[in-house]
């Protein structure tokens, strides 16, 4: 009689596919709340606390945070730095090496992002900046390299660039999207106005000014 394999446990199956299991709007929230208890003041936080800032049902928080490895909220609430270890944990992001990210197109709007301290201490930091002008690219300064759009490839590439902030214009999206595609890179968030399409590989996140008012 063969030994039978002993059982592993729900929580052990769940937490090795958590970040696929997540909900997206769920995630979304999850977010939006980690950023909101890095500025918190108080040890606790309850969920009728979270649903005010989060504009949301207190039932609907009580719902996230039952994916997360934290121990329920009693009537003091939450444990605020059990809550976003849990979080990261959730996403993925816990004790995971910072996520290397590029800015291409350095106009106002690019230019804004050279500095790489609004990135000071979360997940992400950015390596490089790209830009179809030459002299931009001589004349700007920043922490971090910066490059002609030509360049994309090869330069992420060979420092494992995942992400990209696209800032550049209209007219040059579908040649800089084609590169950062050829270039192996995981995630887009798209300041411009244009929609383009993407591989299934890749994931975009549409957060242009305009954009986001007209959803409002």
């Amino acid at each position: 009689m063969s030994e039978l394999t002993p059982e592993i446990p729900l929580s052990q199956i769940c937490e090795k596919n958590k970040i696929k299991t997540l909900p997206k709007t769920t995630k979304s929230r999850l977010v939006l709340l980690l950023g909101m208890l890095e500025n918190w003041k108080k040890n606790r936080v309850s969920s009728i606390e979270i649903s005010t800032l989060l504009s949301c049902k207190d039932s609907l928080v009580r719902y996230d945070l039952s994916f997360l490895e934290v121990p329920a909220g009693a009537k003091n609430g939450y444990d605020v730095q059990s809550l976003k270890q849990g979080i990261r944990k959730a996403l993925g992001s816990e004790g995971c090496i910072q996520k290397k990210c590029c800015v291409v197109g350095l106009g106002r709007l690019g230019a804004a992002l050279l500095d790489d301290g609004i990135f000071e201490g979360s997940d992400f930091k950015i390596c490089a900046g790209f830009d179809s002008s030459v002299n931009r690219v001589e004349l700007l300064r920043s922490s971090f390299e910066l490059y002609p759009a030509s360049r994309i490839e090869s330069v992420c590439q060979q420092q494992k660039i995942q992400y990209a902030f696209l800032c550049c214009p209209n007219a040059e999206v579908e040649k800089m999207v084609q590169r950062l595609v050829n270039a192996g890179i995981k995630g887009i968030v798209n300041y411009t106005t244009a929609v383009f399409p993407v591989p299934p590989t890749v994931k975009v996140q549409n957060v242009s000014p305009i954009t986001a008012l007209m959803n409002m």
